[in-house]
């Protein structure tokens, strides 16, 4: 059997055992907030105090209207914190499983999946401090959230490719979630996330973004649920070519490394 056929029968059993991963994800949840009186509301919690605070003062800073940009910070921190945790936790989840991995026959691509969903879990909380904000400014549309379905798909599925690579590398190489902490901090501070685009490219300085695949991914979600429209077409274009860019890059990395995964743990 060849390493392809081989992942893609581990792949094709990953799905049908959803449940292993479905419920590790879910306890990986519970096991972080055991013993809190919020709970996963801390996330909410965060993201809110987060928000209300950078936001007014950033939203003053930069002259933009408050009702535009708290829905609009609120989105994109959200999201930007999926992102890096598609990466940066990701990069420990065959560490985390060490003991799993060596003790039970599953395919490695289980506790890919269950970094998904407790990464999804944490996005989800944290995008619904979007709602009462709307709901605040009476920007709430509902037809907006069902405009940004798609985008959320395309960012779950750049999400998982994220995960496969630096589950892959962060076990062969440990300093690799530092090395990644440290270059999304800056991408952080570069990334139209706590300032609007408009503002790059009214300072000619739009390639800054537009070079920037993650701002797409955020936008095909961040669009739709503020502007209640699509964005545009080219985004969705960028963000899909990116999609499938980390799913082949994660595909020759795991063909390289899925089976020498137990032997760096």
């Amino acid at each position: 059997m060849t390493s392809f056929t081989k992942l893609f029968w581990d792949s094709a059993r990953t799905l049908q055992l959803w449940r292993v991963w479905w419920f590790l994800g879910i306890q990986d949840i519970k096991a972080r907030f055991r013993r809190s009186f919020f709970g996963p509301l801390w996330i909410f919690i965060t993201t809110a105090f987060f928000v209300g605070g950078v936001g007014i003062v950033y939203g003053l800073l930069f002259g933009q209207p408050v009702h535009e940009f708290l829905p609009y910070l609120a989105c994109g921190f959200a999201i930007w914190g999926f992102i890096v945790a598609s990466i940066t936790d990701a990069s420990g989840a065959f560490v985390r499983a060490e003991g799993y991995i060596k003790q039970f026959s599953y395919p490695k691509q289980i506790y890919l999946l269950r970094n998904l969903v407790s990464a999804s879990v944490v996005l989800l909380t944290g995008i619904l401090v979007i709602i009462p904000v709307q709901l605040f400014f009476d920007q709430f549309h509902y037809q907006g959230w069902l405009l940004a379905i798609p985008g959320i798909l395309i960012l779950v599925m750049a999400a998982l490719g994220h995960i496969a690579i630096s589950a892959y590398i962060g076990t062969r190489f440990r300093d690799f979630p530092h090395a990644m902490g440290v270059a999304l901090q800056m991408l952080f501070f570069i990334t139209p996330i706590m300032f609007p685009a408009k503002i790059l490219e009214g300072k000619g300085l739009g390639l800054i973004f537009q070079l920037n695949p993650f701002y797409y991914l955020i936008d095909v979600v961040r669009h739709p649920i503020l502007q209640s429209e699509l964005s545009l077409p080219e985004n969705y274009l960028y963000a899909g070519l990116y999609v499938l860019l980390t799913w082949l890059v994660a595909l020759l990395v795991a063909l390289r490394l899925d089976s020498r995964v137990v032997f760096l743990l």
